[in-house]
């Protein structure tokens, strides 16, 4: 099948010669790739393909070169980036694209060179090292933002693709995904090129030539934009303006995340979907219209590659455009369709123009998708299918030219029905199984995107989807007609009107069904982020279970068999089983048991799903996450998820950006326990959000600090709760959580003193003081470990007692699993840390920990010396954010951890920190870093 398509093998190895120098895939999967790689090549050597592999190594050897000498560029210009950011600088360079946003210009620049050098160049300086690295930088690619009040009402001059322009301003720090599941704006940047984020200040003309052709199409853009915008409301405008000019960002956050959900996101953006539509339409019509196939292919190919640059270019809409190309000139040199080298031919020529572009998620999956759709035409029984299909065309195709004809052929529409239904239920099972296993194969690439998979996506696909051609249509037409003057032409106006009118309907129609879909039970179901060899075993068992030609042989094999013992015994015992060698019983039976194999092979796949997912960890996981300026925690033990703050102040999306998508990647859906240790923001927003705005989460219990039963400032967190379900402990010393190594929470003397917010009164908490007093006399029970049961026991505050401070009244509680132990402590002051001591004290509990959690991020207020001491932990975890206006950790209290000597573990260094630990031993990694 392959062997056929030599473009398939160059590709094949150009990419894999590119993966293999990519330094983002650890070293262990690149030895992989290079391992297959040499299996390829001893293949193509024993099929004596020789010239072929020959052709594939050259090309190997070129694409790995240039990825090389790409990639270091790309490199030494984001190290460039490094020395200059704090600075100042004047950039210069041409504009390649340019787009409106509501608050902001968004420019792409070509050709850059920057220099911070803002007063009049020194011959003698220019010579040093230092202002080599500073200054007449070169970039290939940057993207510019321009605030719209800075440009004022003419100090921003009309930039066209093609000018030249010089900017002053600042580049701006593109921090990298620090966290499981976290967006990653830097290799979404380096996909497309991009090396740097330049904000301007100021912006100046310098040459204002630029090619007719695209000032035309930016100012075509421009009104096209405004017209939508006048004629529609603002969502429709804002959907309409994506689908035909490729500007997202009129589209809420809300409004990407609904169309995310329900699985059909790809719509919102210029695709290869979109611009396949397209192209076929604009052919066809020009085909219907008696123009030849010649002009009809140049023509369409124009328009397409205007569309293209028009709507900035993407790598999915190139693949299609170059598909396109290739297929127009296919139909000029009588040469057939052949998908597969068509898609190797176009990824040969994107990674070669853009060796980057392989770290695009849109090129991902628009080659990815291409190749499973190839993969279903070629799968086992295709020359059975393409008979079926070409019977059923041509029934079609015949009843229609008879009906052009002649028109009382709708006499004989009930035979046509009586031949068409058969044909089409023949080939209805072979459709369902295309549908069913190309969304099998697209399941880990929803896991490693999204997270989760869109049960209804195919129906809502196959129903929205054809809505789609209607959409450009009427959204033209409605355009079009706002160009006339339909003021003096009443049906004008009435058709205006009503294509308006219609396209708001389709509009809702979309909305009405996404929103249906998300309300249908197990409308997304939880896959979590796959690893690695969990995605590659998925697709090992996928290919030989439904693609394997030898599978299908084997189980004909078997089936013979079964037939020749039936035959055998009909011989001996009776007549009815003869029936069997006749020409209609043994087909039949041939059939069903076909399609009853299928039902099975499928069936045991899917049953088969919970082995390739994220599994809960077996032993206790600690994972402190990079929240910025603040602190989060999640601890997991088998489906036990216990979670400690969780919020941030330097991160405004924390909750939408991070904590969400850890809880997906993680298939995290339910929180048995979320502990805030006080009310200030950088602690709860996360949980808060949750609350709120997260059905999908489902929270059990919250845990507040006692001083919280009397405190307004919890009163928000305490309504939200108990409007989501959950159940709310007041926490103070002594009260105590013990699970089992099963993570499943024991009951306790100490853990009856948690009661409900609905009974919290000033006798629960008397209670909650007289059993705090009774734990005392179980002190050495609890200190002593029963085997690998978690204990989380809280040593502060003291009592119920109202303290203005929100720190000071922080919960600071022990985690003791085997012979592990760690401290949290949220922002206790130091008298509450000697409080703290002095607890352990009293109740004969050692201090000493593993790891300490730093109070108040490090800051100067917390971690006093004899706390630092007493507690002698190995490691002290530091969590805070980059460049944070607090000063976070202040230098005596790194000097102190340094005294002490306790190693650092730093959120805003290292990114999250996970600590894994099976009760004797722990390690500590991070992931990200």
């Amino acid at each position: 099948m392959f062997l056929s398509r030599p473009l398939f093998f160059l590709a094949l190895f150009a990419l894999l010669g590119e993966l293999i120098l990519t330094s983002e895939i650890p070293f262990s999967y690149r030895f992989l790739l290079l391992f297959f790689l040499v299996f390829l090549s001893l293949f193509l050597l024993e099929q004596k393909k020789n010239r072929l592999l020959f052709c594939s190594l050259l090309c190997l050897t070129l694409f790995m070169l240039n990825f090389y000498s790409v990639n270091h560029r790309y490199g030494a210009e984001r190290e460039n980036i490094g020395y200059i950011l704090p600075l100042q600088a004047v950039l210069r360079g041409k504009v390649l694209y340019i787009e409106e946003q509501e608050k902001k210009w968004k420019i792409i620049l070509d050709s850059c060179i920057a220099d911070t050098a803002l007063e009049k160049k020194n011959s003698s300086l220019q010579k040093k090292e230092k202002y080599q690295k500073r200054n007449d930088l070169h970039f290939q690619k940057l993207m510019l933002y321009f605030p719209k009040e800075s440009a004022g009402d003419d100090s921003m001059p009309l930039l066209l693709p093609g000018q030249i322009c010089s900017v002053k301003g600042h580049f701006l720090e593109l921090n990298p995904a620090t966290n499981e599941g976290e967006f990653s704006l830097t290799r979404y940047y380096k996909g497309e090129g991009i090396s740097g984020v330049f904000q301007a200040n100021t912006i100046e003309l310098i040459q204002g030539e630029s090619s007719p052709f695209a000032k035309e199409l930016f100012t075509l853009k421009q009104s096209l934009g405004n017209r939508i915008s006048s004629l529609y409301p603002e969502e429709t405008a804002a959907f309409l303006k994506s689908l035909f000019l490729g500007e997202r960002s009129g589209i809420t956050l809300s409004e990407k995340s609904l169309y995310q959900s329900a699985g059909i996101s790809h719509i919102l953006a210029i695709s290869g979907l979109h611009l396949s539509l397209l192209g076929e339409f604009f052919y066809r019509l020009l085909r219907k219209a008696k123009i030849s196939s010649l002009l009809s292919s140049l023509i369409t190919s124009f328009f397409l590659f205007s569309y293209f640059l028009f709507t900035g270019s993407s790598h999915s809409a190139f693949r299609a455009l170059f598909m396109l190309f290739l297929r127009f000139a296919a139909i000029q040199l009588g040469k057939g369709k052949d998908l597969l080298s068509q898609l190797s031919f176009a990824l040969l020529f994107l990674l070669w123009l853009n060796p980057l572009s392989l770290y695009s998620v849109g090129m991902q999956c628009s080659f990815f998708t291409l190749f499973v759709f190839f993969l279903l035409e070629e799968r086992p029984g295709k020359t059975v299918r393409k008979k079926k299909e070409k019977v059923l065309s041509k029934i079609c195709k015949k009843h229609k030219l008879a009906l052009s004809k002649h028109p009382s052929v709708l006499l004989k529409f009930p035979s046509f029905l009586s031949k068409l239904i058969p044909c089409f239920l023949s080939t209805l099972p072979h459709r369902l199984q295309g549908s069913f296993l190309f969304y099998l194969a697209l399941l880990p690439l929803f896991s490693l995107i999204q997270f989760s998979f869109p049960l209804y996506a195919p129906l809502l696909n196959l129903f929205l989807l054809p809505l789609l051609p209607f959409f450009f249509l009427l959204g033209a037409f409605s355009i079009l007609l706002s160009y006339l003057p339909e003021q003096d032409f009443l049906l004008l106006r009435l058709l205006s009107i009503s294509s308006r009118f219609l396209v708001n309907r389709l509009f809702q129609l979309f909305h009405l069904f996404m929103e249906k879909s998300l309300a249908l039970p197990f409308s997304r179901i939880p896959l979590g982020k796959m690893q690695v060899l969990s995605v590659i075993l998925y697709f090992l068992v996928l290919y030989l279970l439904f693609f394997f030609p030898k599978t299908k042989t084997f189980f004909s094999e078997r089936m013979s068999f079964f037939f020749g013992q039936m035959n055998c015994f009909s011989e001996q015992k009776n007549f009815f089983f003869k029936a069997l060698k006749g020409r209609l019983l043994r087909p039949c039976l041939c059939r069903v048991y076909r399609i009853f194999l299928s039902l099975l092979l499928s069936l045991g796949f899917l049953l088969s799903l919970p082995l390739y997912l994220p599994k809960p960890p077996k032993e206790l996981e600690i994972a402190a996450l990079d929240v910025g300026q603040g602190d989060g925690f999640v601890l997991r033990k088998g489906n036990l998820v216990f979670t400690i703050d969780n919020g941030s102040t330097s991160k405004n999306l924390f909750p939408e950006q991070i904590f969400f998508p850890y809880c997906k990647a993680k298939r995290i859906q339910h929180i048995d326990y979320a502990l805030l240790t006080h009310c200030d923001r950088d602690h709860i927003s996360g949980i808060q959000a949750l609350l709120e705005k997260n059905p999908s989460i489902d929270l059990s219990h919250l845990i507040l600090p006692a001083s919280a039963l009397e405190d307004h400032r919890y009163d928000l967190l305490k309504r939200l709760a108990y409007n989501h379900g959950a159940d709310i402990f007041y926490w103070q010393k002594g009260n105590e959580l013990v699970f089992s190594e099963q993570g499943i929470c024991l009951p306790t003397k100490v853990n009856a003193l948690a009661e409900n917010s609905t009974m919290a009164e000033n006798s629960t908490m008397a209670e909650n003081s007289t059993m705090a007093e009774n734990h005392a006399t179980t002190k050495k029970e609890w200190s002593g470990t029963k085997g690998h049961q978690l204990y989380i026991r809280c040593f502060y505050p003291n009592d119920s007692s109202h303290i203005e401070e929100a720190n000071a009244h922080s919960i600071g509680c022990l985690l003791t699993y085997g012979h592990f132990r760690m401290l949290f402590t949220g922002d206790m002051p130091k008298e509450a840390e000697e409080a703290l001591l002095e607890n352990c004290r009293e109740a004969e509990v050692s201090p000493v920990v593993d790891v300490l959690k730093l109070a108040h991020h490090g800051s100067k207020t917390s971690s006093c010396p004899s706390f630092l001491s007493e507690t002698q932990a190995k490691f002290a975890l530091f969590s805070y954010g980059k460049k944070n206006r607090y000063g976070h950790p202040h230098k005596n209290t790194v000097e102190n951890c340094q005294k002490y000597c306790l190693f650092p573990l730093e959120t805003a260094k290292l990114g999250e920190i996970l600590i894994k630990t099976n009760g004797e031993q722990f390690e500590i990694t991070a992931p990200q870093a």
